[in-house]
């Protein structure tokens, strides 16, 4: 009654042999839900063959270990092939042994390469101990750090990459403003105010810049003469009415003072 290649069928659902029943039925949910066809579309055919045949073992463990008659018969030939004179603590891989059908009473399971037991609450060594229970004998074991790697590593690779795009978004839209502002200030500097005029002649006028002799500060552009404010006078530049003055206090707005 003893399970494939020598591991009893505790082993296989990773529990010791005094496990509770409720142990033994979560273990088989959750190896069934990790060997499941579904979670396998991306795998390749000798993938699935082997999740194929750790299901039959799964399934069979459970089918004599969820039963308290076969169970009770399955320990009592576990104790008889610990007992067997044919075996002992020295066979390499029969009963008696750390992957021994009656591996004794400690059947916890253990890191092949440290030997030391994995605590169950510890999920990286939880789910290194169902991917070695899907491996082949011949197939080199992984390592738990490796086992964080594939389950984290896309998160922690998302994670990078959102940064480094955050930054380099930042950085591009500093450099655009600070090209911005640079332009800005060189066209102010190249480009003088011309919102003053100097008068030719009579009430004709022309735009200068206000840095240099004036008669006046363009306040607004007028439809009619008679339109222009307090405190300011008209002139004629080009055929169009602009109202002017010299009294600082007397404003109006940058579109009016540019001819609109």
């Amino acid at each position: 009654m003893s399970a494939p290649d020598d591991r009893s069928y505790y082993q296989i659902l990773g529990l010791p042999q005094g496990a509770s029943s409720q142990q033994i039925r979560d273990a088989h949910r959750q190896l069934a839900r990790v060997l499941h066809p579904d979670r396998l579309g991306q795998a390749t055919a000798a993938e699935q063959a082997l999740a194929e045949r750790r299901m039959r073992e799964v399934n069979a463990a459970w089918s004599t270990l969820s039963d308290v008659g076969r169970r009770a018969d399955y320990d009592r030939s576990l104790r008889a092939q610990r007992t067997s004179p044919s075996t002992g603590p020295s066979s390499g891989s029969g009963p008696g042994s750390s992957r021994g059908a009656g591996a004794g009473v400690d059947d916890t399971y253990r890191d092949p390469q440290t030997g030391r037991p994995e605590e169950e609450h510890d999920p990286d060594a939880f789910y290194a101990k169902l991917r070695q229970a899907e491996l082949d004998p011949d197939e080199e074991p992984l390592s738990e750090w490796h086992f964080w790697l594939l389950r984290r590593g896309p998160l922690v690779a998302a994670v990078l990459l959102g940064l480094f795009l955050f930054v380099a978004t930042a950085y591009a839209g500093g450099s655009r403003s600070t090209s911005g502002t640079a332009g800005e200030q060189a066209v102010a500097t190249s480009a003088p105010s011309r919102d003053c005029v100097r008068i030719t002649s009579g009430r004709t006028a022309n735009r200068v810049t206000c840095g240099s002799t004036n008669d006046g500060r363009i306040v607004t552009k007028v439809a009619l003469a008679l339109d222009c404010p307090p405190k300011t006078s008209y002139v004629v530049i080009q055929d169009e009415f602009f109202c002017v003055s010299t009294d600082p206090s007397v404003v109006g707005s940058v579109a009016e003072q540019t001819g609109g």
